[in-house]
């Protein structure tokens, strides 16, 4: 049955694959292991002329199973194989730093999560020392404001008995002028006779508010004063008489009245400084009590910075830490990956006998295959012998 064009077209490609398959050059799986092998000797510790004669004569050598080995192709293996423990030593002992290094960094995450927890339990200690300090502070400040309020009391009774004490004095003063006025009156020996009626008008003004009298003898008094002393009548000289013994009396009063407002007025003085003294002294302990307190708080800011400063610090390790382990996850991948990798494969190369098949081949694309082992062998015995490593090389 005839295909169609479909057909055809879909046939073409699987012809084409076939004769690629055909086509293409076996691959030489020693030269496979070999290639793995070669870059991990580019992480060796050799100079470049070295790395690059061992990754050039290997396949000669390993191609060659153990038994059919030449003395210089085993010393080769040998040089191989010395320096991949070379690069597994170096790998664990990078690794056995990076764990030291994590076990450091650990270490000191955790001896400054310690210094931040005491730094804490030192700032709230500190704390509650400056609320026991503030008591007395706000005490103090109590009493101080009570003493004030007392000594401003003190003052104003002070200043009260003062204006009182003063009042009293002023009025004795002028009840005595008036008695002075008051005598000539009495006595008609006031001169001259048309001023007497001025006289008594000044003597009357002078008694307002310092001397009460009622109204009869308010009334009578003035016209019994400008009476003449052989005019006046029994009740003329009697209104005198009664004047002149209110008068005395209110100024033996005030005198007896000034007397007790000194003795009161040293009183007042000495409450008043009394109650200063008790100022000064509630302000002095106000004074200690503000002090202790600044001082506390002073030591609780000090503390409280410290606080900070070790949190930061402990928040700046966890970088440290988590970079040291990733450090050391690295290079467990990487011996891991040189240890099942090139080191396993040249393990089983350097060991392979003749019981295993030395020609197995696979197919490979056209252009990429390599030399057969048993040419690779052909040119392998045609090299010079290579020489050691490293001293420890040579020795073996």
């Amino acid at each position: 049955m005839a295909k169609g064009k479909r057909g055809a077209a879909h046939d073409a490609p699987q012809q084409k694959r076939g004769r690629l398959a055909r086509n293409a050059e076996p691959v030489d799986p020693v030269a496979q292991q070999c290639h793995a092998i070669a870059e991990a000797l580019q992480s060796a510790d050799l100079p470049l002329m070295i790395k690059e004669t061992l990754v050039a004569v290997m396949p000669n050598a390993l191609a060659v199973s153990k038994d059919d080995r030449h003395n210089y192709q085993e010393q080769i293996v040998q040089t191989i194989g010395n320096t991949l423990n070379n690069i597994e030593a170096d790998i664990k002992r990078r690794l056995a730093e990076a764990e030291t290094q994590l076990k450091e960094a650990e270490a000191k995450t955790e001896e400054l999560m310690q210094e931040h927890v005491l730094a804490q339990e030192a700032a709230s200690a500190q704390s509650e020392l400056l609320l026991e300090k503030k008591k007395p502070l706000a005490q103090n400040a109590r009493k101080l404001r009570e003493v004030k309020r007392s000594l401003a009391e003190a003052r104003d009774a002070e200043h009260a008995g003062c204006r009182e004490g003063n009042k009293f004095v002023e009025d004795c003063e002028s009840l005595t002028l008036a008695m002075t006025r008051f005598e000539p009156l009495k006595n008609g020996t006031f001169e001259p006779a048309q001023n007497i009626q001025e006289e008594t008008a000044k003597l009357m003004n002078s008694l307002k508010g310092r001397l009460e009298l009622n109204e009869g003898l308010s009334a009578a008094l003035p016209a019994a004063l400008a009476t003449p002393i052989l005019a006046r009548s029994s009740f003329t000289t009697m209104v005198v008489h009664q004047f002149e013994e209110l008068l005395m009396s209110q100024i033996k009063d005030l005198k007896k009245r000034c007397e007790a407002e000194e003795s009161s007025r040293e009183g007042f003085a000495a409450t008043v400084l009394t109650a200063e003294q008790v100022v000064e002294s509630a302000v002095a302990h106000q004074m200690e009590a503000a002090e202790a307190f600044m001082k506390e708080k002073d030591a609780l800011g000090v503390k409280t910075q410290t606080v900070q400063e070790k949190a930061k610090a402990r928040r700046n390790s966890y970088p440290l830490k988590r970079n040291c382990e990733s450090s050391l996850a690295e290079l467990q991948i990487e011996l891991d990956s040189f240890q099942t990798g090139p080191l396993e494969t040249f393990g089983k190369l350097q060991c392979r006998t003749k019981e295993a098949p030395e020609n197995a081949m696979v197919a490979a694309p056209e252009g990429k295959g390599t030399a057969a082992p048993a040419q690779d062998a052909e040119a392998g015995a045609a090299m010079p012998a290579m020489p050691p490593a490293n001293e420890a090389e040579a020795g073996a």
